[in-house]
């Protein structure tokens, strides 16, 4: 579990780095146009359009698993969304205008819309599953 120090310093942190990714410096500065970053957004394109398929697969899996497995897998489920608002952010950092940053934009906004309505059936399915565990539960 988080406790608050560590979540107030980690939003501390993600907000410099929001700031810190104005694309006015970072576009105008003469040392970073000469690294190719190409490779890294591939990658993280990859990453976007991967992690829905394997949440959904995971999500279809958990309903023949327990109660702890789905508990698990609802940290998995939010911290993949997580990781992937911030790929697409790195991503939109480093995209041209160009008819295949549409592309990649539309994408990923399909891929987040998948991932995000994934967390938001596995969240009803566990406490589904939780409800009806502590009836039974109670019930004895």
């Amino acid at each position: 579990m988080i406790n608050n120090t560590t979540l107030k310093t980690s939003a501390i942190a993600f907000a410099l780095v929001l700031l810190t990714g104005c694309k006015d410096y970072i576009q105008q500065s003469s040392t970073l146009t000469a690294i190719n970053w190409q490779p890294l957004i591939t990658l993280s394109f990859i990453c976007i359009l991967l992690t829905p398929i394997l949440s959904l697969l995971l999500f279809g899996f958990s309903f023949f698993k327990h109660l702890k497995f789905k508990a698990n897998l609802q940290r998995f489920l939010h911290g993949s969304l997580v990781l992937m608002l911030a790929l697409a952010w790195l991503i939109e950092l480093n995209t041209t205008n160009s008819a295949q940053s549409r592309f990649n934009l539309v994408s990923t906004l399909i891929a987040l819309t998948v991932q995000m309505s994934v967390v938001l059936f596995a969240f009803i399915s566990l406490n589904k599953q939780q409800k009806l565990h502590n009836r039974a539960k109670n019930f004895l």
